[in-house]
């Protein structure tokens, strides 16, 4: 007996030492050896009708050659076959140890066997082993086509690029967690102007159990093309610091049975969504909220074409947009595009960036900070370590710097492609692939995002909430903010009486004087200055707006009626503001008004005195003069510096003091 179980463990022995040897997978190896061809057929045949598929099967020939691989290690052709794979995946970094065995066993199986482990090494920031190989490949390559040694010369520079930027390890990434990634994919991180919130793209599962009109659950399904989940919109939650709440589904009003749904960016205020979708080749979409609740979604007219539209970015003031397409007319495949909006939902014809920011290689991931100049994007061209690397450009004197690349560790040798930046520039936040994370993809932080030469970004946010001014109760309006030096209107929305409004603008470094105007029905507008004139840097204002019923006794503040120094002339700056007072005052048109014109506490009481009555007077000849009824002036007085109603001792007290006021009188 013991004999007989001695056998048994020397045949299986035998078996297994036949099937693990350097052999391959031919006709006549097959042949021989049936447990070679048991494995040729059940895994490898499968795998090999994957393999071919390239791009669309890798992932599952992976599967099948990993099986085979448990039982017949030594195939060179069988390790560079999941080494390949690899290098088509998400997780590149895996593919060395089976590189290096199919080159150990026979360098030579391969015509490309220097190419792939090169890459091999190249993915985990070996670049001189990299090099190495790159350049056996370009040396010992006989083939006709030009294309390959181009692209293997591309790869070698990428190394020496990379070896110059891990040199200089400029910022500390932090995974944001296991309570935020998944093992799925999470990607596309987009973050509101005030840091309240994200919003990402993920291929997890819904916890949620969704169903359409006609009852069907359409919750995590998986998707035909690569057997992941569908895509879908999470949103989580800023708590404090670095802590965020566990991602829940981002729920805005659109079809979402049977679809990817991934969002591509985000308004800085969070009142509009932009999405992408597969149809008609890739197209974006674009989502707001009206009265409280999210629009269907609607498709981007002029954006998007017959080709491929697949990432965007919006300014500040929502009116130009910067997006990715593969159109024609371009400098590469994907390039960067930039348009102007023409109409609530249309677009002027699109023109290309131009070969400063465009090159012959892929474009994508675009984002324009709110400062208005800072523009960041992925790019397989320029000067990148490998893959798609972000990129900063700055627009100035009327065109794009050279774009500089953002250095190690926020890009690697893989293609490192979404990257958000907080208004502030304090916070940035990407998704990529990097080893040692939760997922496939995971959202990275940088906090405190600083560079050893630190930016400084010139943008001032306005936010708050409207509400009642004795009640206290938080009431929808409608908001408007104008450029005073321009007299151009460059926000205006209705927002929210729960979310309030947030506003992002740029100051440039000679700064800004901004005035935001507030309506509500049946109450009196708002109104209030920001003299933003050299103070350079960011600057933020949160604000309560307390609205005035319209009844006898209310006042109406004019905080944008601007004089110069020691005179009583209406500055050009001012007329907005007054027929805006006008036409609201002409929707209540039984109501008298009484002129007040108030100074800071600056020269003596009686100049003072004077000072305001002759500003008043002006206000009443302007009003006078757009028609407005003489009868319904009842009183013009000037009360000086009398009733303040903030502080005199700081600039910005004394520009609040400094004020004309309308007094409703029956």
């Amino acid at each position: 007996m013991k004999k007989l179980a001695t056998l048994i463990i020397l045949l299986f022995l035998c078996a297994s030492f036949g099937v693990s040897q350097n052999v391959e997978f031919t006709k006549a190896n097959m042949s021989k050896n049936k447990d070679l061809r048991r494995i040729y057929k059940s895994y490898v045949k499968h795998g090999d009708k994957f393999y071919y598929l390239h791009d669309r099967g890798y992932l599952i020939a992976l599967e099948y050659y990993l099986e085979a691989y448990k039982t017949h290690q030594n195939s060179a052709v069988l390790n560079y076959k999941i080494a390949d794979c690899y290098l088509h995946t998400l997780y590149k970094y895996k593919a060395l140890p089976y590189a290096k065995k199919a080159f150990e066993l026979d360098p030579h199986a391969v015509y490309d066997m220097d190419y792939m482990i090169g890459m091999a090494h190249h993915q985990v920031e070996d670049f001189d082993n990299a090099i190495l190989h790159y350049s056996n490949f370009k040396m010992n390559y006989n083939g006709n086509n030009n294309d390959s040694l181009l692209y293997v010369a591309k790869r070698i520079k990428e190394c020496n690029h990379g070896k110059e930027y891990i040199k200089d390890t400029i910022y500390d990434l932090m995974d944001m967690g296991p309570i935020v990634n998944s093992q799925y994919a999470d990607y596309v991180p987009l973050i509101r102007a005030d840091q309240s919130y994200m919003i990402f793209t993920s291929r997890r599962p819904h916890k949620e159990i969704d169903h359409d009109k006609k009852g069907r659950h359409h919750g995590g399904r998986l998707a035909d093309f690569d057997l992941e989940y569908y895509e879908d919109i999470f949103r989580t939650d800023h708590i404090n610091d670095s802590t965020w709440s566990e991602p829940y589904r981002f729920d805005y009003s659109t079809d979402k049975f049977g679809k990817h749904d991934a969002c591509v960016s985000m308004s800085f205020d969070g009142l509009t969504i932009f999405t992408y979708r597969p149809d008609n080749e890739g197209d974006l979409f674009s989502s707001k909220i009206e009265n409280g609740k999210w629009t269907e979604t609607e498709p981007m007219k002029g954006i998007n074409s017959k080709y491929r539209e697949d990432h965007i970015a919006m300014s500040y003031d929502n009116k130009t947009a910067y997006f990715v397409s593969d159109r024609p007319g371009g400098f590469g495949r994907k390039d960067i595009w930039k348009t102007t909006r023409i109409g609530e939902n249309e677009w002027d014809v699109p023109v290309n960036l131009g070969p400063t920011i465009n090159t012959e290689y892929d474009e994508e991931g675009v984002f324009i900070h709110p400062d208005g100049k800072s523009l960041y994007f992925s790019s397989r061209g320029h000067s990148t370590m490998g893959g798609y690397d972000i990129f900063e450009a700055t627009y100035e004197d009327g065109k794009w710097s050279p774009p500089s690349n953002m250095g190690y560790p926020i890009n690697s040798p893989d293609d490192d492609v979404f990257f958000v930046l907080t208004a502030d520039g304090k916070n940035a936040y990407l998704s990529s692939v990097k080893e040692g994370g939760f997922g496939m993809q995971d959202i990275y932080s940088i906090t405190p995002f600083e560079k050893k030469k630190h930016k400084e970004f010139d943008v001032v946010v306005f936010k708050g909430i409207v509400i009642d001014k004795e009640t206290k109760v938080k009431l929808n309006a409608k908001v408007d903010i104008i450029d005073n030096s321009t007299g151009i209107k460059i926000f205006s929305n209705t927002v929210d009486a729960e979310r309030g409004f947030l506003v992002t603008l740029p100051t440039g470094k000679e700064g800004k004087n901004y005035g935001i105007a507030v309506e509500a029905q049946g109450y009196l507008f708002y109104s209030e200055n920001f003299d933003l004139v050299k103070k350079p840097g960011f600057k933020e204002y949160e604000k309560i707006v307390e609205m005035e019923k319209v009844k006898a006794g209310a006042v109406l503040t004019l905080r944008n009626v601007f004089f110069d120094f020691d005179k009583w002339d209406l500055k050009p700056e001012s007329v907005r503001e007054l027929d805006h007072a006008i036409e609201v005052l002409n929707t209540y048109g039984d109501m008298k008004i009484q002129i007040e014109g108030h100074t800071d506490y600056k020269g003596s009481d009686s100049y003072n005195q004077i000072l305001s009555e002759k500003r008043c007077n002006s206000v009443k000849e302007y009003l006078l003069k757009k028609g407005f009824d003489p009868k319904r002036i009842v009183k013009v007085i000037g009360y000086g510096e009398s009733k303040p109603i903030d502080t005199n001792e700081t600039d910005e007290g004394r520009a609040h003091n400094r004020r004309v006021e309308f007094r409703l009188v029956e």
